[in-house]
């Protein structure tokens, strides 16, 4: 599954150091507004200490981690949809990502671009109401596109229609059409549009060095926000982040976040957040050239498993054989967790579970 997030945000608030604190790419940042014209695009690893403890137990040639793709685009200044700033062409890059990173700025610095005092609350609102505008665009275009087959009577189209119209209605308002409550069907016929507003989201507080915690004034309205909107939220200081993962001494590293007071990079807490929010989990294949992770959906059952690693698998999918990382740690052998009958044998209508790890049967 290539799962991929996009970072979203108002001009010169600290994105492209986030963007940084996550990937270690090194992406240029500067102290000016719309410093960032070309997307920032990088793969990242999911932290995952479970591929370490299967190691212990089986040797192997390599291993191979889940990947998040991360997509750090121009910031959207309040009227890019009528073509302040540098407009919102550039929400294009971030169309087709899973979930969004809404980055807000949550310090005070006087060198960064900006006029107004520091409003966490009000900077959210303007970028949701600029991304709820560039989907209105959207809508209005397809609502034309149905209009003349729905006038022909095509049940589909006018289904889409009425879709459509309550979707524009509801953009023309500044809703975010995540927090509507929408059927199913109604979703799937909205999917093809690769609306923003209905992607999820995660709330960034970018605090300054002096609320590591995201216990301050800042950080407390978006998190206000967040839960207002049902949404999860996190608070990292993006240039610390930065600061601590460049080190290339461990020691140092650890010396330098003890020193600060920091339990824990916030770096792996959001990738683990991305999956979360979209519902997802982790399954793992071993053995001798390589143990791997795997990112599939809450609930998929063991042939969408075996599709996720090769496709033609989930069609020959015949059965598989599964235990859990915890009987892997008690019995220390494959060979013992078969002999201690903890290995199981599960057919099509197994639902994967967390952690599971896998030998998959496939036929032709």
């Amino acid at each position: 599954m290539a799962l991929a997030c996009g970072i979203v945000g108002l001009p010169n608030i600290g994105k492209t150091t986030v963007f940084n604190a996550l990937t270690k790419s090194g992406a240029e940042r500067a102290s000016y507004a719309f410093s960032t014209v070309e997307p920032n695009v990088a793969e990242v690893d999911v932290p995952d200490v479970r591929l370490e403890t299967i190691h212990r137990f089986i040797e192997t040639k390599k291993i191979i981690s889940a990947k998040v793709r991360v997509v750090d685009i121009a910031g959207l200044a309040k009227g890019a949809s009528s073509g302040e700033g540098m407009g919102n062409k550039f929400l294009g890059h971030v169309k087709e990502t899973d979930a969004l990173l809404h980055v807000v700025q949550c310090f005070e610095k006087t060198d960064l671009a900006r006029e107004d005092p520091v409003d966490p609350a009000a900077d959210i609102e303007v970028l949701e109401l600029e991304l709820a505008m560039a989907d209105l665009e959207t809508v209005s275009r397809n609502v034309e596109r149905v209009a003349k087959k729905a006038r022909t009577g095509d049940k589909d189209a006018i289904f889409e229609k009425d879709v459509f119209e309550r979707a524009k209605a509801l953009l023309e308002d500044g809703v975010q059409l995540r927090t509507v409550d929408w059927k199913r069907e109604e979703l799937l016929a909205l999917r093809p549009l690769f609306l923003l507003t209905t992607k999820p989201v995660i709330y960034l507080a970018n605090v300054g060095d002096g609320d590591m915690e995201g216990k301050g004034e800042y950080a407390r309205a978006v998190a206000a926000h967040a839960e207002k909107a049902g949404a999860d939220w996190i608070a990292m200081c993006g240039d610390i982040e930065c600061e601590l993962l460049g080190m290339e001494d461990p020691e140092e590293q650890a010396m330098f976040q003890e020193e600060l007071g920091v339990t824990e990079l916030a770096q792996p807490r959001l990738l683990h957040a991305i999956y979360d929010v979209l519902g997802l989990q982790t399954f793992f294949t071993a053995g001798e050239k390589e143990i791997r992770a795997w990112t599939i959906r809450k609930g998929d059952l063991a042939p969408v498993a075996a599709g996720v690693i090769h496709s033609d698998f989930e069609k020959g999918f015949i059965r598989v054989e599964v235990y859990a990382i915890d009987d892997l740690v008690e019995h220390e052998s494959e060979a013992a967790i078969k002999a201690a009958g903890k290995m199981r044998v599960e057919g099509r209508e197994y639902a994967m579970r967390e952690s599971d790890v896998c030998h998959f049967l496939v036929g032709k």
